[in-house]
């Protein structure tokens, strides 16, 4: 018996719909509440299962993003950086309702239910949000698109909640503690650190997200993701 989708239209509009009004909303804070009290209207109306999560999950979606950096240290030149841990106190919670509000819209809703077609629409859409940020191009472009497709594999294999783990942790882990920009911004961190080489390794003034290394990472880590997942539910 093949599981019921959401329909592809009605997540185009809800993702038009919702990346729309989620500019208006002036701070991350507000927009992280009015995206989880949406997503829940909607799963207690259509009497879906939100596919939440586990804690467990989330904590080894913490842990993998974390390991995922590690990747980037040998290729970086690396300086101590003057921290304030009371700054990375103020910026976890700034992380977090950016991490809640954009995994909620983009795959929250979307992606109750896999489907490529989604998959590669909430991916699309999760790419362009970040148009305006500095360094876009077509390499942060392609760069946050793979990551779509990955963090799209894990909502549905693992739930909701360690898809928000995984983007929360990534983003601390690269611009509050090896101090790389992290999708074109970079904020005080406990280290400086800058990947070698050319534009297509070091993703540019976008930052590491845009390079091929990182790309490379999360290309692997969906299709792993979406292999151990069919294997998962073999007879």
């Amino acid at each position: 018996m093949t599981e019921p989708r959401v329909d592809g239209w009605k997540v185009l509009a809800f993702l038009l719909t919702a990346t729309v009004f989620m500019v208006i909303v002036p701070t991350p804070y507000l927009r992280a509440l009015l995206s989880v009290g949406v997503f829940a209207l909607i799963v207690r109306h259509q009497g879906e299962d939100p596919r939440v999560g586990t804690l467990s999950r989330s904590i080894q979606a913490a842990a993998l993003a974390f390991a995922m950096t590690l990747v980037l240290l040998p290729l970086s030149r690396i300086e101590v950086g003057r921290f304030d841990p009371s700054i990375l106190l103020s910026a976890l919670p700034f992380h977090l309702s950016v991490a809640i509000w954009e995994e909620v819209i983009y795959r929250g809703y979307p992606l109750l239910r896999f489907s490529r077609t989604n998959l590669l629409t909430s991916s699309l859409m999760f790419s362009l949000i970040h148009a305006f940020n500095p360094g876009f191009g077509l390499q942060a472009f392609l760069g946050i698109f793979v990551a779509g497709l990955a963090l799209g594999a894990m909502r549905y294999e693992w739930g909701l909640g360690p898809v928000v783990s995984m983007h929360f942790s990534w983003n601390v882990f690269m611009e509050h503690i090896w101090g790389y920009p992290t999708s074109g911004l970079r904020g005080p961190s406990l280290f400086v650190s800058e990947l070698m080489g050319p534009d297509l390794i070091t993703g540019g003034t976008f930052g590491p997200e845009a390079s091929l290394i990182v790309m490379t990472e999360f290309l692997s880590l969906f299709l792993i993701i979406r292999l151990v997942g069919r294997s998962d539910r073999l007879p």
